[in-house]
């Protein structure tokens, strides 16, 4: 079962990947986390895994491929670098699916389809085709990560540039724009229909490990009805 973590860069969802994996293991239930792994790897290795991924898909599922880099063609990208960088990170998201998603297991991603659809729209005239979005692996569960902006800002600010974002350049610029890229799907596929979970994670909710051990109780259910 594939679970996907949304929300603006900042907002946690690497650290709320990490608690709840943890919570699923003790749990007895297989975890996989691809995306946080290879993202949190350092320059090179991660470049090379992301590559990899890509290459994967695209000798796997070449007609695949072609659909995707001309949707995200269509979206008429503010410069060629935006374009090469967008269709870059959709195509290994589509190959981490392609080797990380079984049902018999949780696959957490803090970067999946939805994120990586919403990195397209951040720097982009149109929006994504609605048919190529129908085409997307859907998520069996999504947890929207919510924190303050102010939070959201000094978190970013104390990140080591160069990971890739242009958010963290200059995130009180940007914010708003990833904001309104990431609410562009809240009514389109692959979000649409999903079954959505929000989390604040703005280090003042007491109540975090509660919500998290409830949700590892949902999780469960659904891995046992998966197998």
């Amino acid at each position: 079962m594939t679970i996907e973590l949304i929300g603006l860069p900042g907002s946690g969802k690497s650290h709320i990947s990490a608690l709840l994996a943890e919570r699923l293991r003790n749990s007895g239930i297989p975890v996989s986390e691809p995306s946080r792994r290879i993202g949190h790897s350092r320059t090179l290795p991660r470049l090379a895994a992301k590559s990899a991924c890509t290459l994967i898909f695209l000798l796997l599922h070449p007609i695949r491929t072609f659909r995707t880099a001309l949707a995200v063609a269509r979206t008429r990208q503010t410069s060629p670098k935006n374009l090469v960088k967008s269709l870059f990170n959709i195509l290994f998201i589509r190959g981490l699916l392609v080797l990380f998603a079984r049902k018999t297991r949780a696959v957490l991603l803090d970067q999946g389809l939805v994120q990586g659809c919403a990195s397209v729209h951040f720097s982009a005239s149109r929006q994504l085709p609605q048919g190529f979005l129908a085409s997307l692996h859907a998520p069996d569960l999504v947890l929207r990560i919510r924190a303050d902006r102010e939070t959201v800002i000094r978190r970013l600010g104390e990140r080591v540039l160069g990971a890739g974002s242009r958010v963290e350049a200059d995130p009180a610029a940007q914010l708003s724009r990833y904001a309104e890229a990431l609410e562009s799907l809240s009514n389109r596929p692959p979000l649409e229909g999903a079954r959505i979970i929000e989390i604040w994670n703005d280090g003042e909710n007491k109540n975090l490990n509660e919500e998290l051990d409830a949700i590892v109780k949902k999780l469960v259910k659904m891995h046992t009805s998966f197998i």
